[in-house]
């Protein structure tokens, strides 16, 4: 007999009302006797469990599938003799509408016309519903056997009410992000930098507009470019830090540094109207032409602060345009922590801070990190204050056609909150990117409801030489995140030295300390003295960690993207250091070795569309244990596999000594014809010798220190 023919059974579900509607108050279930939860959704062939579930969809264009299921143990009954009508279960969920909607559940049934039961416990479906818009959602499932439907008064029971449960978190992303952009991290303040008379010169937006062509990456990440603060407001003192103040201190959120834009008596204003760049109420109750046929003398009697507003806006729309015909996207740091600690906030809304013993605004502490130049909002439960930076971000993106932002610090914040701004930007611009900045134990981040986090690989890049930690960690990461999480792996930022020239000093103590090993790279490298030869490997050493952060990841469990400061893709060694007038050497870019990084980086960009197995493949690492394995595991080799091809990436973490693998792939079933697409030596030089060779059913490949390959199988 069909399931749907079953009538209900009044004694099964008397039996029901009992011990859900009669017997425990809310949160007082005893979970021997009544228990809820096991909550997974389905999404796109994929099953969810824990806290967070991800989609990835095309706004407007297409949606995805989504069905949920839970479980339901009731000691009284006995479940395999459970119909369908006997108890009644439905989905809550806000991913169809603002306020939430319901969807139908029905109890899972096998083909004999009994419960489909997982051990004792009874498994209900919802019905299919569409993930059709991007944000973060919420669904929780209820159940209730109350049958006062007539009486308008039917009660239902959440699963957070029976055991310990939580609502499940389905993030929705654009499409274009789960193919892993590349994101170049950028301080406006430092590009085009100089130093005049003594003086330091701010960089300017304007400059970063003509920098954008040179840019390899697919998103541009613009460090905070608000006004920034420099005292306190109750001292008086003086509080930046370094000698320009940090980016982070923010006066005002809604107005752009000054000093990032050009100066008034440079700016073309006849092209910025020309050119729609300059917006009607940019300058209060002013038309755009008002203000270009204006003659210089008459404009010296407008606000000057409000005029440089207006360039300013106009210079941050020329960028994003400017970046949106080059086809990338413009990010920029949402800081909702703190602001510098003369900001007028302090005296407007008070009780948008937490205050110390003095009833001041409290200074920023995270562990053994004092950021006293800034004051700490009391953000969490802070409704007005959470309503003020709600509307920070859509400011900027409407204003100026920004496509997203970063979240500083975003394992900090409540999630709720966190799941509101990513829904107002979304709401506004659908395609827009919310990134994360996790760093963090990877627990703490797995349930941050953001399109792309952050991996954490810094330390793994900068100082280990064997292969063993990265792959534990990566599968470490793969079994932490969501399947299909897309997080962003890097080596250096604006909190870290620069590797490039940690790696520098590292090597050159080596070729000092070993004779040996120093002729052999000098014959590697054509005979430069041992500094030129120590940086020449720092820039060997830059290009592997790239690789592995382009490659090393899978779909299946998280999918790496690159991130990468302006200045790695040419090796820089100078820190950003936004807060001190240092100038970075963007001219290096030309001069060898440098320039083949920067064509690395530039080819690298280019081809990750030939390679969909880094977007849609599994992964599989190939251990050093055991027959085959490199004995002093210095060898990361892994392979990126679909139905459409694989990709072997193997890399020699050791810098002084030359290391040998034998591989086997019995688990790609196929013909292996293997061609090499890459080979970081091509670096230092203009000529390799590269072989994988089959000996007997296995294969072998044979790498040179610091020699990374990525080889096409079939």
């Amino acid at each position: 007999m069909p399931a749907s023919t079953f009538a209900p059974s009044v004694a099964q579900r008397t039996v029901f009302y009992e011990e859900l509607h009669r017997r425990f108050a809310r949160q007082h279930f005893d979970n021997w006797v009544v228990w809820a939860g096991n909550e997974t959704v389905q999404i796109d062939g994929v099953e969810y469990e824990g806290a967070l579930a991800r989609a990835y969809i095309e706004p407007g264009i297409s949606g995805v599938q989504a069905q949920v299921r839970c479980e339901l143990f009731v000691a009284a009954v006995n479940a395999s003799e459970v119909r369908p009508r006997d108890i009644d279960a439905r989905l809550w969920t806000d991913a169809l509408g603002r306020g939430g909607r319901y969807v139908p559940m029905h109890l899972a049934m096998d083909g004999a016309g009994r419960p489909a039961l997982r051990g004792n416990n009874l498994v209900f479906e919802s019905e299919p519903f569409s993930l059709a818009q991007t944000g973060a959602f919420n669904y929780s499932v209820e159940f209730s056997a109350d049958s006062h439907v007539e009486a308008g008064r039917k009660e239902w029971i959440g699963v957070n009410d029976m055991a310990e449960n939580r609502d499940g978190v389905i993030v929705v992303s654009p499409k274009w992000v789960q193919r892993g952009p590349v994101v170049s991290e950028v301080c406006a303040r430092k590009v085009g930098a100089r130093v005049e008379d003594g003086v330091f010169c701010s960089g300017r937006l304007a400059h970063v507009t003509a920098e954008l062509a040179n840019m390899p990456a697919d998103v541009i990440y613009l460090l905070p470019f608000y006004q920034p603060g420099f005292a306190d407001l109750h001292t008086g003192e003086d509080v930046r830090k370094g000698t320009l103040g940090s980016v982070y201190a923010v006066r005002d959120f809604f107005q752009i540094d000054p000093q990032l834009v050009t100066p008034l008596e440079e700016v073309d204003w006849q092209a910025l109207v020309e050119e729609g760049l300059l917006r009607d109420g940019d300058i209060d109750g002013m038309e755009a032409s008002e203000l270009a046929a204006m003659l210089p003398s008459q404009r010296a009697g407008l606000d000057c602060a409000a005029l440089l507003q207006a360039v300013g806006r106009a210079e941050l729309r020329a960028l994003t345009r400017r970046a949106h015909a080059l086809g990338k996207r413009v990010i920029f740091d949402l800081v909702l922590m703190q602001t510098s600690r003369d900001c007028p906030l302090i005296e407007t809304h008070p009780e948008f801070y937490v205050r110390d013993e003095d009833g001041r605004p409290a200074i920023h502490r995270i562990a053994w990190l004092v950021y006293s130049d800034v004051a700490l909002f009391d953000l969490v439960f802070n409704e007005p204050l959470q309503q003020y930076l709600l509307e920070v971000a859509p400011y900027w993106i409407e204003a100026c056609d920004l496509d997203g932002v970063r979240i500083d610090a975003s394992q900090t914040v409540d999630r709720p909150f966190l799941k509101r701004i990513k829904n107002r930007i979304q709401e506004l611009k659908p395609e827009a990117l919310v990134l994360g900045e996790t760093l963090c134990p990877l627990h703490e981040a797995v349930d941050v409801p953001v399109d792309m986090v952050y991996a954490l690989m810094v330390d793994f890049h900068r100082d280990v030489e064997h292969a063993r930690p990265l792959t534990d960690f990566l599968e470490e990461v793969h079994g932490a995140f969501a399947p299909s999480t897309v997080a962003m792996a890097y080596f250096e930022n604006h909190d870290s030295p620069r590797a490039t020239q940690v790696w520098r000093d590292k090597y050159s103590a080596l070729l000092a300390a070993d004779g040996h090993v120093c002729a052999e790279w000098q014959g590697v490298c054509g005979g430069p003295s041992a500094d030129e030869t120590a940086l020449q490997m720092a820039l060997l050493k830059n290009a592997q960690a790239t690789l592995i952060d382009a490659s090393a990841g899978a779909t299946t469990g998280t999918c790496l993207t690159r991130g990468f400061e302006w200045g790695s893709e040419w090796g820089e060694a100078v820190r950003t250091d936004f807060e001190n007038e240092t100038l970075l050497n963007p001219e290096l870019r030309r001069q060898a070795p440098h320039d083949a990084l920067m064509r690395f980086y530039s080819a690298l960009a280019a081809s990750r569309s030939d390679w969909p197995e880094l977007h849609t493949g599994k992964v599989y690492y190939h251990r050093n244990d055991g027959e085959g394995g490199d004995v002093d595991d210095r060898v990361l080799a892994y392979v990126r596999y679909a139905s459409e091809g694989a990709l072997l990436v193997a890399h020699n973490l050791d810098p002084a000594r030359v290391h040998s693998v034998r591989l086997r792939f019995d688990y790609l079933d196929r013909t292996l014809d293997p061609k090499l697409f890459l080979d970081t030596y091509q670096l230092v030089q203009t000529e390799v010798n590269a072989r994988l060779e089959c000996i007997d059913d296995a294969w072998y490949l044979t790498l040179r220190p610091l020699q990374s390959h990525l080889w096409r199988l079939f």
